[in-house]
């Protein structure tokens, strides 16, 4: 092969139709509008429109369909070339050929020493007490200290002591003390990352804790029986989650589980959609929530933030304390799973004589 051809099979392959190498290449993907998502590879999505990917648990992404197979399937280059053109370059010899390839991303990965390192969790110390994050989500955003309290007694909430390393879209950050710490968790109880708000008035900060993979902050309030939730409630931060929790009815909230993405990431609520639970979105009523329950198939959940005119469920708090009843939350309820009242005693007649039986065939006339 000489280098002109090599050239162009390289060019081909990095041009390739990632979606229709994956869906037809017997691994297991769902469709949500344009957005292909392959399971073997938990966080990666395709767009088919444009042939953008991106893995939302690495954070990073592109438009190459070679360093897709590189940095998410683990393939090297020539088996990459090999899998997206059918041809074998193993016995090229051109100077071009990339002995150690590294891929190019269209979005920064982290730039941690290592992927061990970039994977590694750091939750940040507690700090001694809750007070700047007491005053800034009650005086600044109006969320009700109870709310506050009930999430901090469930230990999902908490006040940092230390400066923290985080990721704000792909790129390492550091945010300087105190800021509120949302705990992710499994389904065992055990952390498994977090979500970062600043509780600076005048400098409005969000991200999340370095190491956080494909997790979210949920809170279910009231679980029911089975400790499965029926429904789930998307928001895009912990604040929207909080404000919404304040102005709904707690009992219409049986069931559910309100979930914080910290921006509009997919991967977890889909998997949620595959376990049979009813996703419902509650983003921002503004043109790119629209587009991200379009591109995915979510429902959305109510309709209260367009008829009161407001961008997000803090507005949304905000407009009913100063007009109190001026929301309405018209959300699907999730009905609790109710045990069967127990049989009522029937009160017995008073009893006859026994009626004669003739071998078992009935009663005599």
């Amino acid at each position: 092969m000489n280098d002109y051809d090599f050239k162009q099979l390289t060019q081909s392959a990095r041009g390739a139709n990632l979606a229709d190498y994956f869906l037809q290449s017997g691994y297991t993907t769902t469709k949500h509008g344009a957005e292909v998502y392959v399971k073997e590879f938990p966080g990666l999505c395709v767009n088919q429109n444009t042939n953008k990917w991106y893995n939302h648990y690495e954070k990073v992404g592109g438009s190459n369909a070679v360093d897709c197979l590189v940095s998410v399937c683990g393939h090297d280059f020539k088996q990459a070339v090999y899998e997206l053109t059918g041809c074998d370059i193993s016995d090229n010899s051109s100077k071009d050929y990339p002995q150690d390839y590294k891929p190019q991303f269209t979005a920064p990965p982290n730039k941690q020493t290592s992927n061990e390192e970039a994977k590694a969790l750091r939750m940040p110390e507690r700090g001694e007490n809750m007070r700047r994050v007491f005053a800034y989500f009650c005086k600044e955003r109006s969320i009700p200290s109870a709310v506050v309290e009930e999430l901090a007694h469930q230990k999902l909430l908490y006040q940092s002591a230390t400066e923290i390393k985080t990721d704000v879209n792909g790129t390492p950050q550091v945010a300087k003390p105190p800021n509120a710490v949302f705990v992710h968790k499994d389904n065992d109880g055990n952390v498994i990352g977090g979500e970062v708000q600043g509780v600076n008035s005048f400098k409005r900060y969000k991200g999340v804790v370095a190491g956080t993979g494909d997790s979210v902050f949920s809170y279910t309030p009231l679980p029911i029986k089975d400790s499965d939730s029926k429904a789930a409630y998307l928001f895009e931060s912990a604040i929207d989650l909080m404000s919404f929790y304040a102005l709904a009815e707690k009992e219409s909230l049986q069931g559910v589980t309100l979930i914080s993405m910290a921006g509009l990431k997919p991967t977890v609520p889909k998997q949620l959609q595959e376990q049979g639970v009813n996703v419902l979105s509650y983003v921002d009523n503004d043109d790119v929530g629209r587009k991200f329950e379009s591109d995915n198939g979510f429902n959305r959940g109510t309709d209260a933030l367009e008829k009161a005119g407001v961008k997000d469920w803090n507005d949304a708090l905000k407009m009913n304390i100063e007009k109190p009843g001026d929301i309405k939350i018209t959300a699907p309820v999730v009905e609790p799973v109710i045990e069967p009242s127990p049989t009522p005693e029937v009160e017995k007649p008073p009893e006859t004589e026994t009626p004669q039986v003739s071998s078992g065939r009935g009663v005599k006339p």
